[in-house]
């Protein structure tokens, strides 16, 4: 089918791709009268300064939050002979962030054509700065070890403040970030709409689920801020210190940002979000989360994984089989015989008791409890799988113990 046919077919979404097609071929090619001889340029100094070329991954929160978090505390041992250039790749997930980034980063639009023809010319691999090296986890320690994040402006702190107190919060009072992942967000943005996600389906909760939990902290005088950008239903809770944050129609990219990054406690089910958090070394605590070889171990964390049965005998997966099953799609746990089962009210309650009682602590693990702990991390690290997820080990990183007391034969 021609360019024309193709275009009266599809209408004008068609032609305006096919203008932007031909926009940006025009960019290229001009780019190239500038871009090459810089490109050249760079690299015949690299034996004097290093000038690297990269870009963020922008259109995930979770990756651009914790890929730039580590490039930041990299810097602070930085090497004065290394000068970094980036662009910020559309769409952008948090504007707020971006902000922060460009803040604290040499950002530039048009660096963007440096990279495509530092990409295109080969040699270019040693001025090629990539978002992460890592898989976006923090093997290293490098956030932990240099403890120190973007800073935000006075008056974006004022602003975050003010915004609690008129809710009713007041100085002092705790407050936790609660992330729950369904299926929404995925297709709220635009470009997320044209991919079908339901291969993320296992990782999704149903809210109703944290109600009791939700309960019990707003009692203890803590503050619940039910976090995401969209959601598929409202809470069903009521009370003062509970604020279903999606719905409030002051929701921003920049509240997203600041609560993430001042909460007491972030609770996650595992979801881009909570590595800002992370970011800001916050204490988490993941339920519901999947698969357990991807918890976050160089970081303040409790864990507490989805129930894993095998359909045909009815048993949970132990530690190792959770290991070997090591999936990122919904259908590899249905074709292999799994099934995947969400955490009952009881066991969300149970668990979010344990992590706030050690954040205060007030919590008191038994010898057994004490010697599974160490039992577990020592199983994972040594696991095949293992190799390039794990490295730097927080001290405080722990699966729960609600959680192995409730599963006698986990560790076998």
């Amino acid at each position: 089918m021609s360019y024309f046919q193709q275009t009266k077919a599809g209408g004008y979404k068609v032609f305006i791709r096919k203008v932007n097609t031909l926009v940006d071929r025009i960019f290229i090619i001009t780019s190239a009268i500038w871009a090459i001889p810089c490109v050249l340029i760079i690299r015949l100094l690299r034996p004097i300064i290093l000038i690297r070329i990269g870009t963020f991954f922008s259109g995930r929160i979770g990756h651009f939050a914790i890929d730039s978090g580590m490039q930041w505390a990299e810097r602070q041992n930085h090497n004065h002979r290394i000068i970094d250039l980036y662009w910020l790749e559309e769409p952008i997930s948090n504007k707020q962030w971006a902000t922060m980034v460009c803040r604290n980063f040499l950002v530039f639009s048009w660096v963007s054509h440096l990279g495509r023809w530092n990409r295109l010319i080969p040699g270019g691999k040693a001025n090629y700065r990539p978002s992460s090296v890592t898989g976006s986890r923090d093997i290293n320690g490098i956030m932990e070890n240099y403890n120190i994040q973007f800073e935000f402006l006075p008056e974006e702190m004022d602003k975050g403040r003010l915004w609690l107190k008129e809710q009713g919060w007041k100085e002092g009072q705790k407050f936790v970030c609660l992330q729950v992942r369904d299926s929404a967000y995925l297709g709220f943005e635009e470009w997320h709409a044209q991919y079908d996600w339901n291969y993320h389906s296992y990782r999704d909760s149903d809210i109703d689920t944290y109600n009791l939990a939700i309960r019990w902290l707003a009692d203890q005088g803590v503050w619940v801020l039910r976090m995401g950008k969209s959601v598929n239903k409202r809470l069903s809770i009521k009370h003062p210190r509970v604020i279903d944050y999606p719905f409030h129609p002051e929701r921003s990219d920049f509240l997203d940002v600041w609560l993430f990054a001042n909460c007491d406690l972030c609770i996650s089910t595992g979801s881009g979000p909570d590595l800002i958090s992370d970011v800001y070394r916050k204490p988490i605590l993941f339920l519901n989360y999947l698969p357990l070889i991807d918890l976050f171990s160089w970081s303040k964390t409790l864990n507490h994984p989805k129930n894993l049965v095998w359909v045909k005998t009815g048993k949970p997966l132990t530690l190792n089989e959770h290991l070997e099953c090591k999936f990122g799609h919904t259908d590899q746990y249905e074709n292999s015989g799994i099934k995947i089962i969400n955490l009952s009210k009881e066991e969300i309650l149970a668990t979010v008791e344990e992590g706030w009682k050690r954040l205060e602590g007030t919590w008191v693990d038994t010898k057994n409890d004490t010697k599974e702990q160490k039992k577990f991390w020592n199983m994972l690290i040594n696991h095949r799988n293992s190799s390039g997820h794990h490295g730097y080990i927080h001290e405080e990183a722990k699966i729960s113990s609600v959680f192995l007391r409730n599963n006698n034969n986990f560790l076998q």
